[in-house]
């Protein structure tokens, strides 16, 4: 594990860590306020839509020279060595993470990003040398390290997830507004949690990390609370609602929310006697789970492991695996023009990749600004037969790429 006394000899050695950052929204605004305690970490560069929030975020950090750009595909020349990009757009983002790996920088992707063209992208960074990641703090990130952990003690994983307060696949921002003004947030995005849109992205990520799958498409997502979990994430013929191992799952309702967790299971009975006895239940399922996640503060851990060991906190491991596709919110027509994610016109669920290839799913990550061409009923799946998808030129083109190693090619 990494710790300062080790940050402090890599500094020593080669200097401080640069790095440039694409969006200057809330998580860009946590990661800067973590920075400004820190040293050993520069930020060189920031770009952002909004130029004041640009020139806001780098007034935090007044002892360093930040420089603002004009545009975030010029951190792609920068000499930053990472580049994250926290701007929440999946072209914007495929765009200069490209430029960047094709520069040889190490690249922080965004799960939007990630779970539309990750499996593509990282692939084109070990054709680099470079590392492709997503974050440390968030849930992939922190799932992933959970995974991790059972895995390296030889677990048997039954399930890995996350804990949710609320889920309403139809929420919009106008119904989520109470939340977004008590948290200060933009309600376009309060409602892509609230609709499952990000988590769907989120679980992909996870999905093609590990090869862990969700068990029906958007995942059974049942309610309960913390003591339920190990009941109901056993497989049906043990009276739990899984039809097999190796899932990913939501637990609706149960609290911490936003706790991440991973189900393991041992029927090794000197290990359930120790189970027992610290207290864990009685098996032969238990819960290890991580009870807060916090990106923007914790986001710098993965960027100095990334520095220090060149590791990645979590990454595609191969082809994909799922896919984040895009379902009608309300009934489409012909004419109209899709909005951004978290709108009143879509939501997200997580779906197996062979089969949102088969069916022709939109992906969720190419749905915003896409033109309707076909009616499509509330709750159905949108088909890239229903739809023209435009504005996504680099996504288009890195998509064919994602389907040809779908394909095998």
């Amino acid at each position: 594990m990494i710790n300062k006394e080790l940050l402090d000899d890599y500094t020593d050695k080669y200097g401080a860590i640069k790095i440039a950052i694409a969006g200057a929204g809330y998580m860009a605004k946590g990661l800067v306020n973590q920075i400004s305690l820190m040293s050993g970490i520069e930020v060189i560069a920031i770009s952002s839509k909004t130029k004041t929030k640009a020139v806001n975020l780098a007034n935090i950090l007044s002892e360093q020279s930040v420089e603002v750009l004009d545009t975030i595909d010029e951190l792609a020349f920068c000499d930053a060595q990472v580049v994250l990009d926290l701007t929440g757009d999946v072209e914007a983002g495929a765009r200069l993470l490209e430029k960047c790996i094709m520069n040889n920088k190490h690249v922080m992707a965004s799960a939007e990003t990630d779970a539309t063209v990750g499996p593509v992208l990282n692939e084109l960074a070990k054709e680099h040398h470079v590392v492709y990641t997503n974050m440390w703090g968030d849930e992939p990130g922190l799932t992933k390290s959970l995974y991790d952990y059972s895995e390296l003690l030889g677990f048997e994983i039954m399930a890995i997830g996350k804990f949710k307060g609320f889920h309403d696949s139809y929420a919009t921002p106008d119904s989520v507004k109470p939340w977004a003004d008590k948290s200060g947030q933009n309600p376009v995005v309060i409602s892509s949690f609230a609709d499952g849109s990000k988590l769907s992205m989120e679980m992909t990520v996870i999905s093609n990390s590990t090869g862990f799958v969700a068990d029906v498409r958007g995942m059974h997502m049942p309610e309960g609370n913390i003591t339920d979990v190990c009941d109901l994430l056993k497989l049906e013929e043990e009276g739990g609602i899984l039809k097999q191992k190796g899932v990913l799952e939501v637990i609706r309702g149960a609290q911490p929310s936003g706790a991440v967790f991973a189900l393991v299971r041992t029927d090794n009975e000197a290990i359930i006697s120790s189970f027992n006895y610290y207290k864990q239940g009685d098996g032969p399922n238990y819960m290890l789970y991580i009870p807060y996640h916090m990106p923007g503060i914790e986001m710098i851990y993965g960027i100095i492991e990334l520095m220090l060991l060149k590791k990645a906190c979590i990454k595609p491991k191969g082809k994909p695996v799922s896919d984040a596709i895009a379902s009608a919110k309300r009934d489409l027509e012909p004419g109209m023009v899709l909005e951004q994610i978290g709108g009143f016109d879509y939501f997200g669920q997580i779906e197996k990749a062979e089969i949102a290839l088969k069916i022709k799913a939109l992906p969720l990550g190419l749905a915003p600004d896409a033109l309707v061409v076909k009616p499509v009923k509330k709750g159905e799946v949108i088909t890239l037969d229903d739809v023209i998808i435009k504005k996504h030129e680099v996504c288009l083109r890195l998509r064919q790429r994602f389907n040809e190693m779908l394909e095998g090619e």
